[in-house]
């Protein structure tokens, strides 16, 4: 796995394809970890030792923290699958599979203090934070986490950046 942090204050957009709304601005940026699965084979002749291994896909976790909390309302970020702040279901899962699947398709962008710097992912899904912490100060940080996926080019993110190319 690898870590990457978009240096921030970020503002971060979430919604349909090439209509996204704004989500807030990020406290410190956004932290990107990419993963690539492999899933082991394994057979009698080899024992506990994989054969070989399948690749099984790639993605990208995107967290972000102090966006702005009438703004993820008003977004209705985690609806309509459900979820802690859906409209049922249980926190973390979708509440059908057919839910899951209108969710997919959202965009996600990311803007970096410098205006032309941006992050575009074409397939993102909002995660249910696994703990939300208020702190005793006047901002209210809400962390979230999105999944992005391969869009139809087989690309993570359609636009990065230009440092990035």
């Amino acid at each position: 796995m690898s870590v990457f942090h978009v240096p921030g204050p970020c503002t971060v957009m979430f919604g349909p394809v090439g209509a996204p709304v704004s989500l807030g601005t990020s406290k410190a940026g956004v932290i990107l970890r990419s993963r690539i699965s492999w899933v082991p084979i394994t057979d009698d002749a080899h024992g506990t030792e994989p054969a070989d291994f399948i690749f099984t896909g790639k993605a990208v976790q995107v967290e972000v923290a102090g966006v702005d909390v009438a703004a993820l309302k008003a977004a209705n970020v985690w609806h309509p699958y459900g979820g802690l702040f859906g409209s049922g279901g249980v926190a973390g899962l979708p509440a059908t599979i057919g839910a899951l699947a209108s969710a997919l398709g959202k965009q996600l962008s990311i803007y970096e203090r410098i205006p032309t710097n941006v992050w575009t992912a074409l397939i993102a899904v909002p995660l249910d934070p696994d703990t939300l912490a208020l702190a005793s100060t006047t901002d209210v940080s809400i962390p979230i986490t999105f999944l992005v996926v391969p869009d139809a080019n087989e690309k993570l993110f359609s636009t990065l950046p230009s440092y990035i190319i």
